[in-house]
């Protein structure tokens, strides 16, 4: 075999991959051995098929992958020892079988990137501290799911989350369409007959049980009898009675009857969740910083080819979901900006997991499964079928190639931080 590249573009390469004569017939003869091995023919035994036989019947198959395999395996081998980093679709430009077979491929190439080591970068967004307030305010929360339901006194008036049972009726072009009685409502927790739950709650504050009141509305489109749906309609109704959820008194009693020793262990271990949570937020916040600031800074010249390919792709998939939704028109414009926006990512990252020596291992594909199984609710081998079938699964070991370099950048610029404040 020969080969032969040449530069075609900055990011561009042609490839000729030439055999001789004697190395095509070598190759097409392994072929046709391996194939008398496996067909099975009528008045022969399991592999002792005449390779003549082979020859006339599957000539012609063999002569396409003997060409396969040959192209294949010099392209790989080409690859490997030129240290070419193909991207995208390879395209065979050419192909001469009249002395041998030499064929001429042309592709693109990964851009040389330089990246920012991690003491030049930086991040904006720094830890939150939980406050006392915010504990407080979460305590209040757990008081509150821990009280009892009791019935307003006389004098107690209504207020938001108050549940309400109301009587009266239902008029629409001054006729009556519904009578109420024993109907139970959570006053600002949900439209009343078409009324906004904000509007609700603004109506029946300062009401005591008893009172009766008068709301004008436009009733929802589920409303039965359906012919009265989405019309003006009158509701004039009596509080029949009412109930308030009265939060449970804050005090160790509380703490250990949700699992802590006693309030100042509720806190504590409050105190703690909050800050892992928040932790986690800013992890996955800095992580996003770090990608957009490489995609900000770093120099990058797109594929043109790929470039050009994706953005006729999403262009395709834009207009043919606008036309879906009764849309006249895409932004293409737009479309391309943010195709080009996510080839940057997408390159710079993998450099950067060339960079980190990043590598994704069986058990990563797995968790990533797991994860989406349990944020679905489906199988795992539901997804990892549908990902087999559908292609996916290297998509899905880039995006985790990608995580992991995020985050191992992230380390070191956390690490480079924090050796300069010691320092």
């Amino acid at each position: 075999m020969q080969v032969a590249i040449e530069n075609t573009g900055p990011l561009a390469r042609s490839l000729t991959l030439t055999y001789g004569k004697d190395e095509v017939n070598a190759r097409r003869q392994q072929v046709l051995r391996q194939l008398a091995g496996e067909v099975k023919t009528n008045g022969f035994r399991p592999g002792k098929t005449s390779l003549a036989l082979i020859e006339k019947r599957y000539g012609e198959a063999a002569t396409t992958k003997t060409e396969e395999d040959l192209l294949d395996e010099g392209f790989s081998q080409a690859v490997r020892e030129q240290k070419l980093r193909p991207l995208g679709q390879v395209k065979q430009d050419s192909i001469d079988r009249s002395s041998g077979l030499k064929a001429v491929v042309s592709f693109e190439v990964k851009p040389t990137l330089t990246l920012p080591a991690a003491k030049d970068l930086t991040l904006d967004s720094q830890p939150v501290p939980v406050t006392d307030a915010e504990i407080d305010t979460a305590i209040a929360g757990i008081a509150r799911r821990a009280g009892d339901m009791s019935a307003l006194g006389d004098a107690d008036t209504l207020i938001e989350d108050d549940s309400v049972v109301l009587s009266g009726t239902i008029t629409a072009g001054g006729v009556e369409v519904r009578k109420l009685h024993d109907f139970h409502h959570l006053v600002g927790g949900y439209p009343l007959f078409g009324t906004e739950a904000k509007d609700v709650i603004v109506a029946f504050a300062g009401k005591t049980v008893g009172a009766q009141l008068t709301l004008e509305t436009v009733l929802p489109k589920t409303f039965t009898p359906a012919e009265h749906a989405e019309k003006a309609a009158t509701l004039s109704i009596t509080i029949q009675s009412s109930q308030r959820l009265r939060a449970a008194a804050i005090d160790d009693a509380l703490a250990v009857k949700v699992g802590a020793t006693d309030l100042a262990d509720l806190k504590a271990k409050l105190t703690a969740r909050m800050a892992d949570q928040r932790a986690q937020e800013l992890r996955s916040k800095q992580a996003q910083e770090l990608a957009d600031k490489l995609v900000a800074t770093v120099p990058i010249d797109l594929p043109p080819r790929l470039r050009d390919n994706a953005i006729a792709n999403a262009a395709a998939e834009a207009t043919a979901r606008a036309a879906s939704q009764g849309k006249d028109e895409t932004d293409l414009a737009a479309v391309a900006t943010q195709v080009e926006a996510s080839l940057k990512r997408s390159l710079i990252l993998d450099s950067l997991a060339d960079q980190l020596d990043v590598k994704v291992s069986r058990e990563d594909v797995e968790q990533q499964i797991r994860m989406a199984a349990y944020q679905t609710g489906r199988k795992p081998e539901d997804i990892a079928k549908q990902l087999q079938t559908s292609g996916q699964t290297m998509q899905v070991v880039q995006e985790i190639r990608e995580s992991k370099a995020l985050e191992t950048l992230l380390d070191q610029v956390l690490a480079a931080k924090t050796g300069a404040a010691s320092a």
